[in-house]
């Protein structure tokens, strides 16, 4: 049966506009500098904090944005601030209306409350800073009362002072050589998650099915993707591409983070970025382990 990849997750829905409109514009990088004519960076958000956090009885919610975020570009950290002290306060909300319909249902029917306390963690990092551009990995673990939490990964490279995310196509030159790249490294991922190496052929059907552009999601890797730092200073060592839980397996599978090398991908690099790239990726994979 054809699969094709979900519509947008939590994480893309959090993200990939990353533009509120609480959000300001470009901000500048060193507010001691007096440079006449300039206008004035905007301020920051009301409330803004690196960290935040919202707790009662009902629910535990909190958000993280990297310092490094913040010291490249003031206006992105708080765009993504504003994204999700948004959905820490939907989450808050609803947590307590679902509290109060198990309650009420609870004082008719004589039984326990079958409410479960909310969570929802959201945290964005920097993967590195390579000159112009910023490089952020997303997560989002939430829990709602289900079968059991679930999580969400995500990630974006944005170019300092600019809105939105870079699109694949800023740096990659030949999509389909990228896909059949991605398709590779995600067999071998599938394999080290424990399938038998027996069923690659089939793996490798099932991923080309999912991995197909649709009216949905015209871009597959949109959201999805970040650059690695590299062995040598100053160049990109990779692209990380990741899929959350039931992204392309089941649930018990987890997530899936592949890495493309800097030396795979050189023959397919656009002209901007094919000097920019090089060496060996630095990975830093923090993967979430799925609780039952």
């Amino acid at each position: 049966m054809i699969r094709r990849l979900a519509a947008a997750s939590l994480a893309t829905l959090i993200l990939a506009s990353c533009t509120p409109e609480t959000a300001g514009t470009a901000a500048a990088t060193d507010p001691a500098v007096d440079v006449a004519g300039a206008a004035a960076a905007p301020a920051a958000p009301e409330g803004f904090e690196l960290s935040t956090t919202l707790k009662s009885d009902n629910y535990e919610a909190a958000a993280e944005i990297d310092p490094a975020i913040l010291a490249f570009d003031p206006a992105l950290a708080w765009r993504l601030w504003a994204h999700a002290r948004a959905e820490l306060d939907a989450l808050a909300a609803s947590a307590d209306e679902g509290r109060e319909m198990a309650d009420e249902d609870a004082a008719e029917t004589g039984s326990m409350s079958w409410f479960r306390g909310y969570t929802l963690d959201i945290t964005h990092k920097a993967t590195g800073v390579f000159d112009d551009v910023i490089s952020v990995s997303d997560f989002v673990g939430t829990y709602t009362g289900g079968a059991h939490p679930n999580y969400f990964l995500g990630g974006g490279v944005y170019r300092q002072g600019e809105e939105g995310g870079l699109a694949l196509s800023t740096f990659i030159a030949d999509p389909a050589a990228f896909n059949e790249l991605v398709i590779k490294a995600l067999v071998e991922e599938k394999i080290e998650h424990g399938f038998e190496p027996s069923e690659t052929a089939s793996i490798e059907s099932s991923l080309r099915e999912i991995l197909v552009p649709s009216a949905e999601i015209p871009e597959v890797y949109a959201g999805r993707f970040v650059l690695e730092p590299s062995t040598e200073t100053g160049k990109a060592g990779g692209i990380s591409v990741m899929f959350s839980p039931y992204d392309i397996g089941s649930y018990a599978e987890g997530s899936y983070y592949a890495t493309i090398a800097a030396a795979d991908l050189a023959p397919i690099l656009t002209e901007a970025w094919s000097g920019r790239f090089g060496g060996l990726p630095v990975v830093e994979e923090d993967e979430p382990v799925s609780e039952e």
